[in-house]
């Protein structure tokens, strides 16, 4: 059985994904859409339609999706969905 867990993570810059969630301004923003630009940074599309300039090298604190598998005594496994797309630094 498979289930979806969240957790708040720290990431890089360059780590950031589609679907992943970051505060700014005190306002949660989904990110729909992920590019790189001048080759150090990354532009952050945001379902609302605001976008976020970000430096590969910064860390960031986002909240992500995860799938866990269940089983036995064992605690849960987890893994990252897979990546949706973006370019790397």
């Amino acid at each position: 059985m498979t289930h979806t867990i969240t957790r708040a993570i720290t990431v890089l810059g360059s780590e950031v994904r589609i679907n992943d969630i970051i505060e700014v301004g005190g306002n949660l923003h989904r990110i729909v859409d992920v590019r790189a630009i001048h080759g150090t940074r990354r532009r952050l599309q945001f379902a609302d339609g605001n976008a976020y300039i970000l430096g590969c090298s910064m860390r960031i604190g986002i909240t992500r999706a995860f799938a866990a598998k269940h089983g036995g005594l064992n605690a849960p496994r987890l893994r990252p969905r897979p990546h949706a797309g973006g370019r790397a630094c």
